[in-house]
């Protein structure tokens, strides 16, 4: 007979806190109290401040959910051949419906890239340690607790966790292009909305694969393989000039 799964609207509150935290209020008590380190014209200093704070939170998150991550994390290294297979397989399909998003939004937005990214590619040349360590690993380690674990029994259909919870980790990927978050920055950069597409699509496979086979982990280790091919190619394109 099949587990019958918990759940509770009061999850989907969960996630939207831990959402407002890790990214609003958080940050912004840790940059201020570390504020001179993080400015600090020492690259150590620097780029291990800034890695400072998402361990701080990932120790948060693990102590948050550590027994069902132990439980998870047991299963997942007893299974590790079935369940690496599958999470290639997921990020492939993901990643191929992403292509083809992203060829949309190009002949859309003009060539335009997302402001993320261009985020991105700018904290690489300023902190690329921190930027390494973050967006391989520590990153979307995070990014699965906060944005699919933490949602996960708020829904009973795994469609509609896959693409609620897609729109809101892509939403927050886009929200990076209005800063300042003001009208005119929205009127300025309006055609970055279109970005909602490849960030939703690719994570709509993470989420389904998390909620399959509840184990966070299988997500995870997509989501880190995607993000260090992003940042090899963020890198390499950057040394022959494209």
């Amino acid at each position: 007979m099949k587990e019958k799964k918990e759940t509770s609207p009061l999850y989907f509150f969960l996630g939207i806190t831990l959402i407002i935290a890790y990214q609003g209020i958080l940050p912004i008590i840790y940059f201020k109290i570390f504020k001179e380190w993080a400015t600090s014209p020492n690259f150590w200093l620097s780029n291990l401040t800034y890695v400072g704070y998402y361990l701080l939170v990932v120790l948060g998150l693990i102590l948050m959910f550590h027994k069902s991550l132990k439980k998870e994390w047991k299963n997942f290294f007893k299974n590790r051949k079935n369940y690496s297979k599958l999470s290639m397989k997921t990020w492939a399909k993901g990643f191929g419906l992403t292509i083809l998003a992203n060829l949309i939004v190009l002949m859309i937005t003009g060539g335009a890239i997302s402001g993320n990214e261009a985020q991105n590619r700018e904290v690489l040349k300023i902190l690329p340690l921190y930027a390494g360590v973050i967006m391989c690993f520590i990153g979307p380690f995070i990014e699965e607790l906060v944005f699919r674990k933490s949602f996960k029994k708020a829904f009973k259909n795994k469609y509609l966790f896959a693409i609620i919870t897609s729109l809101i980790f892509a939403s927050l990927h886009v929200i990076n292009s209005f800063d300042p978050l003001t009208i005119e920055s929205f009127m300025a950069n309006w055609k970055q909305i279109f970005f909602l597409l490849p960030y939703s699509t690719l994570a709509f496979f993470f989420a389904l694969s998390y909620y399959e086979t509840d184990n966070i982990f299988v997500s995870t280790l997509a989501h880190c393989f995607h993000n260090t091919l992003t940042l090899l190619i963020i890198i390499i394109s950057g040394m022959v000039g494209l």
